[in-house]
């Protein structure tokens, strides 16, 4: 029997010649290897929440934000991005953003992304979105480089000032309106202060003049002795002195009416001609004046200002009409594309067309002053109330033959 050397052992605890085994679970790790891997395995989770962080902060942002590659294509939009074109994310994905500006301001986006490109680093920019209604939505526009997965994208994150822009654009236009109608009122102001020294110049003569004359008869009175030259004197006075009292209420008649509030609405022609015919009656019908008329308009203006003229019109009718008999008067209406014409045609003693600018003049008279009264005020009044609306005033006539004045009355007047 084989009887085994045991004197001799490589691992004198193992018995025999089995080599010696130890189990892998036996096997103790390098630690810093551990540690090493336990260290990127929580880099890389860091990663990944950081990641979805920032895309969930991105998609949940509070202002419209774009991702847009070299090509100009959305790599993604943002929740605010999706709601400002009406549409999703998921549209809008891989779409040209170019298409989606307005026309004009696709240059200025291509001119933003070169800048930012070239290492200008955050840019800013206005530019127009088209809206889901093709109406633009101007939006203040900030655009940096980012990058995904190595590819280098463009961020941009957007701010709707269109309200913004709507308010100030408002108040640039009430600034500019206020402008214009202090401009008018500054060339209203001048113009009424001229026309003030007009009037004032003018007056001084006409009254200058009446007065002059009942000076020098109260002189030649001073040397009359026989009773009836004296009488003849004082009521060459007394003319005058009614001439100038009768000057100074139309001089305040005038600056009354050029001082007049105005305002504009619907005025009926009809119910202002009726009221003119109450106030005249009395002259109508004690001359057995046939007055006829045509249908009249309802125009735009005011209607206190169109009774002045159409009582100065037929007033002037019946003076220049004593003569005649019968006296027929007639209210005629025409009207053009942007007009309505009305005017007063009487069969009076007419005038010569060589003088008809004269009639609106300050005291123009076509007439002698001894055979028909009046200062020559009314018919200035007409044409200058008619001035505030836009409105033209003008005679015609003929040399025994009638006259017939005219108003032209805008359809849509502007009131200065």
């Amino acid at each position: 029997m084989f009887t085994p050397d045991t004197s001799y052992r490589a691992f004198p605890n193992i018995p025999g010649d089995v080599m010696p085994y130890e189990p892998m679970s036996s096997l103790q790790p390098d630690p810093s290897l551990t540690a090493r891997l336990e260290f990127l395995e929580a880099q890389v989770q860091a990663l990944q929440d950081a990641a979805a962080q920032a895309s969930t902060l991105f998609r949940d942002a509070p202002e419209p934000a774009f991702l847009v590659n070299n090509q100009g294509r959305i790599v993604e939009a943002n929740l605010q991005a999706a709601a400002l074109l009406g549409t999703t994310p998921a549209f809008l994905q891989g779409r040209a953003l170019a298409p989606l500006m307005a026309t004009t301001h696709q240059g200025a986006l291509k001119a933003l992304f070169r800048r930012v490109f070239d290492g200008g680093g955050r840019q800013m920019t206005e530019l127009q979105l088209l809206g889901p209604d093709g109406i633009p939505i101007d939006l203040r526009v900030a655009a940096t480089l980012s990058s995904r997965g190595g590819e280098a994208l463009y961020h941009l994150s957007a701010l709707d000032v269109t309200a913004f822009k709507a308010a100030h654009q408002t108040l640039l236009d009430l600034a500019q309106k206020h402008e214009r109608e202090i401009q008018q009122q500054t060339l209203r102001l001048r113009h009424l202060e001229g026309e003030f020294q007009e009037v004032m110049l003018a007056s001084e003569r006409e009254l200058g003049t009446r007065l002059t004359r009942a000076q020098n008869f109260l002189n030649l009175l001073e040397r009359q002795e026989h009773p009836d030259d004296r009488q003849r004197s004082l009521g060459h006075v007394a003319l005058a002195v009614q001439q100038t009292q009768g000057l100074l209420e139309s001089l305040r008649g005038y600056m009354r009416t050029r001082s007049m509030r105005a305002r504009l609405r619907p005025v009926d022609l009809e119910q202002v001609l009726k009221e003119v015919r109450k106030d005249l009656a009395p002259l109508l019908s004690e001359r057995g004046i046939v007055l006829s008329q045509m249908p009249l308009p309802t125009v735009q203006g005011d209607s206190q200002v169109l009774q002045l003229i159409l009582h100065e019109y037929l007033t002037n009718a019946l003076k220049f009409t004593r003569t005649r008999s019968p006296v027929r008067l007639r209210i005629l209406v025409q009207e053009t594309a942007h007009e309505h014409w009305i005017g007063v045609e009487d069969n009076g003693v007419g005038f010569n067309m060589r003088q008809k600018d004269k009639a609106f003049e300050l005291f123009g008279r076509l007439h002698s002053a001894e055979h028909y009264e009046g200062t020559g005020l009314g018919l200035t009044v007409v044409r200058r109330l008619g001035e505030r609306f836009g409105a033209r005033a003008w005679g015609e006539g003929r040399v025994d033959h009638g006259a017939t004045f005219w108003i032209a009355w805008p359809k849509d007047p502007v009131l200065e």
